[in-house]
C-alpha cells in the first residue's frame, strides 16, 4: 500500500529527533532514523522540514478541516514500516541547495526517493521529497500545491 502518514505523524506525541541541520545528508540520517526499531511512532518530522514544506502542510491540514489532506504518506512509501537496506548517498551541493538519494527497502520492497535541501537560517532544511518508481511516483510539492481533493 502506497499510503503514508506525514501529517498524522506530525500530530502523534512521539519523542523529538536529535536534530543536526549543519549537513544536508545529516538531515536525512535524522529523518530516516525514525523509522528504526526503536520507535512505534516516528517523531515529529517537521522540525526537518524548510519554512515553505511546513507552510504547505500547514495549509493542506486547515483545508482538509479534520479530514485526511492531499498527503497521507510518509517517506518510506507505506503506512507500515520495517525499514531495511537503508543507504543514504552523499548529497550534491549546488547553490544553497542539496540532492540526496535514498535507496531502502521497506517490508521486503525496494524503493529510492531524492530529497532536495535548502539552506535556511538553522541550516539545512527537507523541501521536497520525490519517487520516481515505475510502479507509482510522486513529488510532494507538486501534491500539496494541487487543488484540494
Amino acid at each position: 500500500m502506497r499510503r503514508f502518514a506525514f501529517l498524522a505523524v506530525a500530530l502523534i506525541a512521539a519523542p523529538a529527533f536529535g536534530q543536526d541541520f549543519s549537513n544536508p545528508r545529516a538531515v536525512v540520517e535524522t529523518l530516516y532514523a525514525g523509522y528504526g526499531p526503536a520507535y512505534d511512532f516516528p517523531p515529529d518530522p517537521s522540525p526537518l522540514f524548510s519554512e515553505r514544506l511546513k507552510g504547505l502542510f500547514e495549509a493542506d491540514a486547515r483545508e482538509a478541516d479534520g479530514e485526511i489532506g492531499r498527503i497521507d504518506f510518509d517517506p518510506i512509501n507505506g503506512q507500515d514500516y520495517q525499514v531495511t537496506a537503508l543507504e543514504i548517498a552523499e548529497p550534491y551541493l549546488a547553490g544553497g541547495r542539496a540532492v540526496v538519494r535514498v535507496s531502502f527497502e521497506n517490508m521486503g520492497m525496494p524503493n529510492e526517493v531524492g530529497l532536495l535541501l535548502v539552506q535556511e537560517a538553522e541550516g539545512w532544511k527537507i523541501d521536497d521529497v520525490w519517487n520516481g518508481g515505475e510502479e507509482y511516483s510522486y513529488d510532494l510539492l507538486d501534491i500539496l500545491q494541487a487543488p484540494p481533493r
